[in-house]
């Protein structure tokens, strides 16, 4: 399985692909640090899960999730962000996202990312 990370944190960035590798062993994980090289990088390797913070610089995660859902409706996407606002996660969820998990990521929400992760 191939796992695009896009998170504009480094330290959140490699907090979930420290959890992914350790609970998903035989994983690629590839990294973008903002929304822009995020698709960059969907385009050139069309990983089977993408997860996306929502506030990045460059390209936002709700547009990059838009850019993605113009040419495929398909790879699932997850979304880790702060951003609560209901109108925000509203319209995001109509983009068909596989599931959101409110930061910080740690224990449960740890856990509920590698369960939406091997339900794929």
């Amino acid at each position: 399985m191939k796992i695009l990370i896009v998170e504009d944190s480094m330290f959140v960035r490699n907090v979930i692909k420290k959890v992914i590798l350790e609970n998903i062993p035989n994983c690629e994980v590839l990294t973008a640090n903002d929304g822009e090289s995020g698709f960059n990088l969907y385009q050139e390797y069309k990983p089977d899960l993408i997860t996306t913070d929502l506030l990045m610089p460059n390209l936002s995660g709700q547009d990059l999730l838009k850019k993605i859902r113009e040419i495929d409706k398909e790879t699932k996407v997850i979304v880790i962000s702060a951003d609560v606002q209901k109108a925000t996660r509203d319209e995001i969820e109509e983009l068909g996202i596989l599931g959101f998990i409110n930061k910080p990521v740690t224990g449960e929400k740890a856990d509920l990312l590698i369960n939406l992760i091997k339900g794929v």
